[in-house]
């Protein structure tokens, strides 16, 4: 809540609000840019760890588990990049990012989980 927004006057005929609405109210997730939020931070946690809990998950070797492992770093940078795209083009006139910073520092992020993933793949044995 800003600081200039009126307090919400609570009526004493409305019913007491639950733990988690007051936890929702508190973290700020209960507007639709809070909840689209909440909605990015986890499909980045799927993305980004997704291959790595399927690793811990599942009994696999040879090429399974040499691509699992590869994927591990690509997925994390992947995720990383995506969220700088996400958050260059929303609040890049705030930070004072250019278009072409937003996208440079994206695809070094994408660079380094390649790269990483290419050298887990040819170390893996």
């Amino acid at each position: 809540m800003s600081p200039t927004s009126p307090r919400r006057q609570r009526n004493s005929l409305e019913p007491p609000r639950s733990w988690w609405r007051q936890f929702l109210d508190f973290m700020e997730l209960s507007t639709p840019e809070g909840r689209g939020g909440l909605a990015l931070l986890l499909v980045l946690l799927v993305v980004c760890f997704g291959p790595l809990l399927l690793l811990a998950l599942l009994d696999v070797s040879g090429t399974a588990r040499k691509a699992l492992v590869a994927l591990g770093p690509v997925s994390i940078c992947l995720g990383l990049a995506g969220l700088v795209l996400v958050c260059g083009y929303r609040y890049g006139d705030a930070l004072k990012w250019s278009r072409g910073q937003t996208w440079g520092l994206a695809a070094l992020f994408l660079g380094m989980g390649l790269l990483g993933g290419l050298g887990l793949w040819f170390s893996e044995g």
